[in-house]
């Protein structure tokens, strides 16, 4: 799988992805952390094995340009055995380095058109890659954020709701205590006792 399709397998996660249908007016989704984070572990994996290929297509550049000048030798070669003594040496050596240079010419654009072709192809999959996980970086921070705060709210009216009512619990043992005749020293309970 190229990074092309790792970045529409995780569009369409995305899209698969349930809204949470609170934060956000419904835009904000629940993912799989897992899930997520092995996709764009994917992803990064695949990053450097494309660039590597990219760049194995830059090195043909070497050995098309030595194939042609190999091609233009033979072409030397065989010009040379077909016309014998009919043409002059040094016209045939002359028509085949002609020719062997028009083919090394050849090899050299078409090497060049691979290598701008290989570079830009690179850059714009590198771009756009590292594009798509910013945003999905920063929509889950987003994410992450606002679950933080929400669950520290409701702690927090957890908390208040517990000390309200342990402050009423106080207060009203306390007149029990005064109803009794007791003194709080007297009617006082250890933890281990209330335990037991």
């Amino acid at each position: 799988m190229n990074v092309e399709q790792l970045i529409e397998e995780i569009e369409v996660y995305i899209d698969n992805c349930k809204t949470t249908g609170v934060l956000g007016g419904g835009s904000m989704i629940k993912v799989n952390r897992e899930e997520l984070m092995a996709m764009l572990e994917e992803l990064r994996d695949q990053l450097p094995r494309e660039l590597n290929e990219s760049k194995q297509i830059l090195a043909t550049r070497e050995s098309i340009i030595a194939d042609a000048r190999a091609k233009g030798e033979q072409i030397v070669a065989d010009a040379a055995k077909e016309a014998g003594v009919l043409i002059d040496d040094n016209e045939i050596v002359n028509l085949a380095n002609m020719r062997a240079q028009e083919i090394v010419d050849n090899a050299n654009a078409e090497a060049d058109e691979i290598m701008s072709n290989a570079r830009e192809t690179a850059k714009t999959l590198q771009k756009g890659a590292l594009e798509y996980t910013q945003s999905m970086m920063g929509g889950m921070e987003y994410l992450y954020s606002s679950m933080i705060e929400q669950e520290k709210k409701y702690f927090d009216a957890v908390i208040a709701k517990l000390k309200e009512d342990h402050g009423q619990i106080l207060e009203n043992k306390h007149e029990i205590d005064l109803q009794l005749g007791h003194s709080s020293s007297r009617s006082a309970r250890s933890k281990e006792d209330f335990i037991a």
